[in-house]
């Protein structure tokens, strides 16, 4: 096992510091008067439960000036209010652009498979969303069945695309992907039949916007969340090659990072696709900053509540009109949140995952939550 000095030079290996400036932001009810930072050497790192990771990377995106995204969002990020009195966060500075796209790929994976292996939360200010398969990566050891969220307007199983590589990985470990906020005009139907061929949960843009607290569910399985600036509207994210007139605004897009930020199962947040080149009054890097910060906002509300965790628990159990297995649901008394079991091909096997209160409702007529079905039908196999 290696000792916190050797840990600490791997990552020095990976990681840049960032400019001197950012040390004259220490207004302490700021999140830069808080955050520890690496700016002259690597700071005590280890006892942190969050980490930021800058990632200096353009390549494989027309978004190439995404680059230059990370130090402009610590800018506006630096100058919030700190979200919580408790807030425990480090600044690791940043992974510079490798000879190739694949050596940034790699030391991007690195670091955050050391960071989640002492259960720190690495924060990855993106960069193009193509390093979201460097995240999903780092999990290898990690998880076993990995849930992986991700909000995007763009939805791509092209040969290079990320998401591409991601399913076809081996060995493995994928369990389930929320594609959330995708547009139809955008994303081709043989792409969701795919998906949906797969179990996973593509949501279209107005079925999200019309139940946003719909989605908090499955953000409270994810253990990976992965956030494409492109998702938002162009006038509040102007910041961005591929922009977009249409999209989420930037409370919805808030309001979603609170929910992964809440969720007691997530272990990975990212932000890709700012373009500073074309951010209007930076204002896509202040919206940046304010999901980070919504995001910590919901870590540090998190509320210890899962069926494995306590017993504080009512107990529900609802028979399908045909022939299919009953559903059972589990309400918290602590929150009123909903969960259902999953039945495995053996007890041991099976699963407890996040529900809403809308499945609970729908099972009561007897009719199965589609939630339900897709999660039976990955733990049967």
């Amino acid at each position: 096992m290696l000792t916190t000095r050797q840990l600490t030079l791997q990552l020095e290996d990976f990681l840049s510091p960032i400019p001197s400036h950012f040390d004259e932001q220490t207004v302490p009810e700021t999140i830069g008067g808080t955050v520890v930072k690496y700016i002259t050497q690597l700071p005590d790192w280890q006892e942190a439960d969050l980490a930021l990771i800058g990632v200096t990377e353009g390549r494989g995106s027309k978004n190439k000036e995404t680059a230059t995204a990370p130090d402009q969002i610590r800018k506006r990020l630096y100058k919030l209010i700190s979200c919580s009195s408790k807030l425990n966060l480090v600044d690791l500075g940043n992974i510079k652009a490798g000879k190739t796209f694949e050596d940034t790929e790699f030391a991007l994976s690195e670091v955050c498979r050391m960071l989640l292996a002492e259960n720190i939360v690495p924060i990855i200010l993106g960069g193009t969303r193509d390093l979201a398969f460097s995240q999903f990566r780092s999990f290898q050891t990690i998880v076993k069945n990995l849930e992986m969220s991700m909000v995007s307007s763009h939805i791509s199983l092209d040969e290079n695309d990320f998401l591409n590589r991601i399913c076809l990985y081996e060995p493995n470990y994928l369990f389930n992907i929320n594609a959330l906020g995708y547009q139809s005009h955008y994303v081709p139907p043989k792409v969701i039949g795919t998906l949906q061929k797969m179990y996973f949960n593509p949501m279209r843009l107005g079925v999200l916007r019309n139940s946003i607290p719909e989605t908090e569910p499955l953000f409270r399985n994810t253990d990976m969340a992965i956030f494409d600036i492109g998702a938002v509207k162009q006038a509040d994210a102007p910041g961005n090659y591929n922009n977009n007139p249409s999209g989420m605004t930037s409370e919805e897009i808030c309001q979603l990072c609170w929910y992964a930020g809440i969720s007691e199962k997530l272990r990975s947040f990212g932000l890709y696709e700012i373009n500073p080149e074309f951010d209007y009054r930076n204002t896509t890097s202040k919206l940046g900053a304010q999901m980070i910060w919504y995001f910590l906002d919901g870590y540090y509300n998190r509320k210890g509540d899962h069926p494995e965790l306590h017993n504080e628990f009512l107990k529900y159990r609802c028979t399908m009109i045909s022939n299919e297995p009953d559903v059972v649901f589990y309400k918290s008394k602590r929150t009123e949140r909903w969960w259902m079991e999953i039945p495995g091909p053996t007890a041991a096997k099976n699963l407890v995952i996040p529900c809403s209160y809308s499945d609970y409702t729908l099972a009561t007529k007897g009719e199965m939550p589609d939630l339900f079905f897709k999660a039976l039908q990955k733990n049967l196999k």
